[in-house]
């Protein structure tokens, strides 16, 4: 990683756990993508400086489930 990716994944302490708390109650990777995009971050970026939360986002449906 060169010094200009490392500047985008620079995040406070506060959009961190904002971040994470987004990814980790998103119902789908859709939902999960939006939040990634209001922090103007990548799936990639998402992999490289998040490792954890990366996993969870993996480990997400594509599509929400069916609302009952």
């Amino acid at each position: 990683m060169d010094e200009d990716e490392c500047g985008r994944l620079l995040l406070s302490h506060r959009e961190h756990s904002s971040l994470g708390l987004g990814v980790r109650t998103a119902t789908s990777k859709a939902e999960a993508r939006e939040i990634l995009q209001a922090y103007e971050l990548s799936e990639e970026d998402l992999a490289k400086g998040f490792p954890c939360l990366f996993k969870v986002f993996g480990d997400l449906p594509d599509e929400s489930p069916p609302a009952s």
